[in-house]
């Protein structure tokens, strides 16, 4: 019976997980879910790559890469978070830190013992050898305890780099000859891997082992080049010996990667010398190919021997959540760096660097296949013997004992040996992951780039056509096997390419074109083409594949989950972003011309517009429309085509409208439609706003500074202005006038198709062109005629309706809440309303701006009148005054008539609201027409000051009249009000930010100054709004200061919060010449300490240094102090922090800190204006009080800034030295801080695991 009702339970809560009908909820346990589960395991087991490894795949299908639901819920917990996962390792990955910090300053200690003046020869050669004896002692009692190994080792390792270096110091001081040098490092080496064999460790051999290629190189100034390969070729083996010898993955792999690297440096090299070894070029290519195979059919064994075991590399990339690659992939890789250094250095050699390429292919292909599972039987005919026949040949044919037919030997050599390992490829096809298709076209195209020269207009069309074939066989293996990563890469990567190569990006960097290139522009323009079509058969097919974050780095799995519900990152919408980007870059002259431009741009986007409508689209409306609109508009104001970028977005508009409509409909049926929907009314507004200043640039006319090849021939001036206007006109009447009515939200539209229509008025006044000056009124009347019949009454009225039904609905309730408690006044049960819970949350917040607006309040506070037609006009007056006043260049008739219109509008918006018993909305606990008219008139001000070419710094009285307008405007606000305690901070506010835009703008522009000194001149233009702007702070901060005070004695809450009060000081400070600024911060402190508000004095501190070189710009005894104002700011803050955690104020600890942090440092820089001793003596204050302070109060956070501060100061004393600084001065420095992390380092690892869980 228990089973039977366990299994009810289980069933019940099971059906109702999901909503609809689901039969599968039904079944608890089935053996066919079970063999499901298996098959889907056995599946994606045999999908693993076992040369490739667990590399996280770029793309996947779906949301498959996150294991985060839409609603913040996990499908598994995982073992621990990624905060906790920071909180416990961060410790230990500082403390691996300190390690190579240590390493770095105990080598500079040997160094400086070794060739410092100061000590003798004998002297510095007896302090190496115990600075080595001390390492190699801690290394034999640390490395045998766990916890302590990794310190060992590293005592160790620095010990044997001091004995190499002894014995370099030996041979400058003329103590051996260069034949004993060789021998005594040889020496070490032996030692080195006995010591390495002694601990059983493979970064002591790897150790020694690098140093035997160091050797190598260096051998090559005494016996060249061959010199060079035999030591190389020890080196390698002796890599290879020691990994087989210790079965060691870590040695394999680096083996691979470092033996590449180390004869592509070689190959690469113009006798270049690097730490003093003259690396040696390989000028025999012969020898260079011998090396290259021996060292390629080595690595080939290796990598396959090896392929599963466990090595560094792969460990470091699962440590950064890229997965767990296998060691034949990383270590190949890595080790192509190296191989394609040396086929670089002969890329003009197009035969031999193809021999070198296919010789590479010829290896490591048998290799991957045997890896994979292929016998080795079966591919000795392509690997085993053909190899050393045709090297056989290849060497007879270079050496001229043979003839070569046809071709040169290496030619010869690289077709056949291609032959032989695409007929491998062929005959164990199916052995190929994905993994490798992608990552093998990204490598050949990146092949081709180097081989190919594109200089010739010829070459270069070669160069494209061979791409266009290598990503349309991508595309088509993508389709065929439905592979998201092979989709992802084909529709992806040719852009990034051609971002790199087709925009002379390399050239604009450097200054020096890499990788020349001459493409046609035709070819440009028809590839583009074929990479869009390329698009959307994959776009269709595989569209819903997006790029995966949660496994890329470590801690990204919250983010993937955020990307992921955006659907930013699916396929559709970063392929369609990536173009944009590419095509900004590359549309250049010469590089593509008007035609191919626009047709690229609109190819993309009316083809993603119709997907759309089709309903086949999985990215966003709102992102492909923005996006592509921003393109636009950078492209316009550098080649034009306005009338173009209009019509293009005016006709996808209106399919991604419709798709949108459609949308709206199934969600008001109750239908569910993706997240990715968004509603129309928001998309005309994004929409009719680009349109809005595509045509503004159009009216700017400014002077193309580039042109594209056939720009002439399409419209331009009055021409592009009518198509323009035309098109605008056109989308308006068509996108937003016929659904005005059925939108919820009235003004955005409103105000973005009114604009679409005064900027064409504008437009036509600036270009001239009186018949679109009367199109665009003859539609402005129209417009607002449909609006005005259209638009407000619906609004107001659809508010009044809301709130009687409100009311009606909370009454009814409340009537039947009352019975319900009388009937159950016995019990202590209470009902609780979830809705009047969340209109309680938006009264708590409409409380911080104006009061209660009557008895119900709690239920209809929150619903207002929105006067969207007079918002409107005022928008246009404001508009105009702005065109005026930048016409004429004199804002004061403008401020003074935009005013008087924006009242009468203000006061037209108060009656209706009025009428209907309701309020008009706020803004920043403004009303909205006088929020508007405020901003409006700042636009007026700084649009005159911009506009008048005669404009002096002397003449300030735009900034009185408009100060004054202000505080008209914002007294008409406070009118009838009976909530001025919350609406005067507000409105204070308000007027200080105007003025500080207004202050901030102008300045930008270089015509005004943000702060006004009142000594400056002595003109009443001048003298008179200086002073004036500075009384009325003062009376604004005593003013909000009073506010604060009587709130405090009616024991009321904290009506600004940190953020608020903070931006008020700054806002006051910022246009203040000092006294406002200081008076604001001043209380802005007091009222902190009193709220326990610890962000306050933080941002106080950054911007009070302004107040006080405000006050040295008038008075004198002040002048030139504001670095030693900062400094005593910060020391005041260090000896905050160290006082709180003396009195137990923890939350005012960090504050201290910041404020010693940001002050003190600067202060000190700024004080001598360059690095100085006193600025280093300040990091190391706050470098000593951060670390303390975060150990004795266990806060890991002020710990790792101690050590950032540490390295800070060490940079500063490292600048300090190459000015000058004495070698005993650095000596002492170093042991100090050597001390120092020594003692830090050891108190780490013993105390690891109590750190951690601090």
């Amino acid at each position: 019976m228990e089973k039977d009702a366990e299994d009810r339970i289980l069933s019940r809560k099971n059906f109702e997980k999901d909503s609809g009908l689901n039969l599968d909820n039904f079944i608890i346990e089935s053996a066919f879910e079970d063999d499901v589960e298996d098959e889907v395991e056995q599946i994606d087991q045999q999908q693993v790559d076992e040369a490739v490894g667990e590399v996280a795949e770029i793309f996947s299908r779906g949301d498959l890469p996150s294991n985060i639901n839409k609603d913040g819920t996990v499908k598994e917990s995982p073992e621990v978070d990624t905060v906790t996962e920071y909180a416990k390792e961060g410790e230990k990955r500082l403390h691996y830190g300190l390690m190579i910090a240590m390493i770095v300053v105990w080598s500079a200690i040997g160094t400086i013992v070794g060739t410092s003046p100061i000590f003798s020869n004998t002297i510095s050669a007896i302090g190496l050898f115990l600075m080595a004896g001390f390492g190699m002692w801690l290394g034999e009692i640390w490395i045998p305890k766990k916890r302590m190994h990794l310190l060992g080792v590293t005592w160790v390792i620095i010990s044997m780099k001091i004995l190499y270096g002894l014995a370099i110091s030996m041979y400058a001081w003329d103590w051996i000859t260069n034949t004993q040098l060789g021998a005594s490092l040889l020496g070490l080496v032996v030692i080195n891997i006995g010591i390495a064999q002694h601990h059983d460790e493979d970064a002591i051999a790897t150790q020694a082992t690098i140093v035997l290629l160091a050797i190598g190189s260096a051998a090559g100034g005494t016996y060249g080049q061959e010199g060079v390969v035999v030591m190389i070729a020890i080196g390698t083996l002796l890599f290879h010996g020691l990994a087989y010898f210790r079965t060691s993955g870590n040695l394999a792999s680096l083996g691979i990667a470092i033996s590449y690297l180390w004869i592509g440096l070689h190959a690469i090299s113009d006798d270049w010398i690097v730490f003093g070894i003259e690396i040696t070029p390989f000028n025999d290519e012969l020898l260079l190919f011998l090396l290259m195979f021996g060292v390629t059919g080595i690595n080939a064994v290796i990598a396959t021997k090896f392929a599963k075991a466990e090595n560094w590399f792969s460990s470091a990339f699962k440590a950064m959540g890229l997965g767990k690659p296998g060691l034949w992939s990383v270590s190949v890789g890595l080790g192509m760096v190296g191989a394609l250094l040396a086929i670089a250095s002969n890329r003009l050699e197009t035969g031999y660097a193809l021999a070198q390429l296919i010789l590479l292919l010829s290896a490591f292909t048998p290799s991957y296949l045997v890896v994979r599972g292929e016998s080795w039987q079966k591919l000795q005919r392509y690997a085993l013997w053909p190899a050393p026949i045709l090297l056989a040949i290849l060497i007879l044919m270079v050496r001229g004992v043979i003839d070569s037919p046809l071709s040169e030997p290496w030619s010869i050599y690289a077709v056949f040996s291609a032959a032989i390992t695409t007929a491998a490829i062929l005959n164990h096809q199916h052995a190929v992951s994905d993994h490798v298709l992608w990552i093998g076209s990204i490598v050949i195209v990146i092949l081709l780039t180097l081989l190919i020269p594109a200089e010739e207009e010829n070459l270069a069309r070669i160069l494209l056509s061979c791409q266009a074939i290598v990503w349309l066989g991508l595309a088509v293996l993508a389709v065929q096997r439905d592979s998201p990563s092979l989709a992802g890469t084909a529709t992806i990567a040719p852009w990034v390419w051609l971002f790199f190569f087709a925009s002379n990006l390399e050239s604009r960097l450097i200054s020096v074109e890499i990788l020349p290139t001459n493409f046609a522009e035709l070819d440009v323009s028809l590839y583009l083409v074929l990479l869009i079509l390329i698009q959307i058969p994959l776009n269709f097919k595989l569209g819903d594949s997006g790029v995966n974050l949660a496994g890329r780095l470590v801690g990204m799995s919250e983010l993937s989950a955020r990307m992921r519900d955006s659907g930013m990152m699916r396929l559709w919408n970063i392929s369609f972003i990536t173009i944009l980007l590419a095509m900004l870059f590359i549309t250049n002259p010469d590089v593509i011309p008007a035609y191919g431009m626009v047709l690229v741009m609109g190819l993309i986007l009316l083809y993603h517009s119709v997907a759309m409508r089709m309903d086949m689209h999985q990215g966003t409306p709102r992102t492909i429309l923005v996006s592509w609109s921003i393109a636009a508009l950078v492209l316009q104001w550098r080649f034009g085509f306005g009338a173009f970028w209009i019509a293009l977005l005016g006709i996808s508009s209106v399919l991604v409208v419709s798709w949108s409509e459609l949308n709206a409909k199934r969600i008001s049926e109750g239908e569910k439609v993706s997240n990715q929907a968004i509603m129309p009314g928001n998309l005309i507004t994004i929409i009719l706003g680009f349109i809005s200043v595509m045509l503004m640039i159009i009216g700017l006319d400014e002077p193309l500074s580039n042109t594209l090849t056939y720009g002439d021939k399409f419209p331009n001036d009055v021409t592009n202005l009518r198509f323009a206007s035309i098109a605008a006109i056109a989308t308006v009447g068509g996108l937003y006038l016929p659904r005005a009515s059925k939108l919820e939200k009235l003004l955005p539209s409103a105000i973005a198709s009114i604009a679409v229509l005064v900027t064409v008025g504008l437009a036509a006044i600036s270009l001239e062109d009186d018949l679109t000056l009367y199109l665009a009124a003859f539609s402005f009347v129209i417009t607002g005629a449909w609006l005005a019949a259209q638009g407000e009454i619906r609004s107001r009225m659809k508010q009044v309706s809301q709130r009687e039904e409100r009311l009606e609905k909370y009454l009814a309730r409340q009537e039947i809440r009352n019975k319900e408690e009388e009937s159950s006044s016995s019990s202590n049960i209470k009902m609780v309303d979830a809705e009047l819970i969340q209109l309680s949350e938006l009264q708590q917040k409409r409380s911080k701006r104006r009061s209660s607006s009557g008895d119900y309040d709690l239920v209809v506070g929150d619903i207002h009148h929105k006067p969207t037609i007079v918002l409107s006009f005022i928008v246009v007056t404001i508009l105009v005054g702005i065109f005026f006043a930048w016409t004429s260049g004199n804002s004061l008739p403008a401020i003074a008539i935009g005013s008087f219109i924006s009242v009468l509008f203000i006061g037209i918006a108060r009656w209706r609201a009025d009428q209907v018993n309701l309020q008009l909305p706020d803004i920043m606990g403004i009303e909205s027409p006088v929020a508007i008219t405020m901003a409006g008139l700042t636009l007026i001000q700084i649009a005159g000051r911009l506009g008048d070419s005669n404009v002096a710094l002397e003449h300030q009285w735009e900034i009185l009249v408009l100060l004054g307008a202000l505080i008209i405007l914002a007294g008409i606000s406070l009118l009838g009000r009976n909530d001025l305690g919350l609406r005067i901070p507000s409105v204070l506010e308000g007027i200080v930010l105007l003025l500080l835009i207004s202050r901030v703008l102008t300045s930008l522009m270089g015509i005004d100054r943000i702060q006004l000194s009142p000594t400056f001149s002595d003109e009443m233009s001048w003298v008179l709004p200086v002073i004036s702007i500075e009384v009325f702070l003062i009376i604004a901060v005593l003013l909000f200061e009073w506010v604060e005070s009587e709130r405090i004695k009616r024991d009321l809450g904290d009506h600004r919060g940190a953020i608020g009060r903070i931006i008020w000081a700054v806002m006051t400070i910022s246009i203040s010449f000092g006294i406002a600024g200081i008076l604001a911060a001043t209380f802005a402190l007091r009222n902190s300490i009193r709220w326990i508000q610890p962000a306050v004095p933080v941002g106080l501190a950054l911007f009070l240094p302004i107040s006080w070189n405000a006050l040295g710009s008038w008075i004198e005894v002040l002048e030139g102090t504001t670095s030693l104002f900062m400094i005593a700011l910060g020391l005041i803050g260090l000896i905050s922090s160290i006082s709180s955690v003396v009195g137990n104020k923890q939350q005012w600890v960090s504050s201290g800190l910041w404020v010693g942090h940001l002050l003190a440092v600067s202060g000190a820089f700024g004080y001598y204006q360059q690095t100085s001793v006193l600025m280093m003596v300040t990091i190391l204050a706050v470098s000593t009080t951060s670390w303390l302070i975060g150990v004795i109060t266990l806060r890991r956070g002020w710990r790792i800034f101690g050590a950032i501060d540490l390295v800070l100061a060490w940079i500063v004393a490292g600048i300090l030295m190459l000015n000058g600084g004495t070698s005993l001065m650095l000596l002492i420095m170093l042991i100090s801080t050597a001390i120092l992390l020594g003692l830090v380092t050891w108190l780490g690892q013993e105390y690891e695991a109590e750190i951690a869980n601090d």
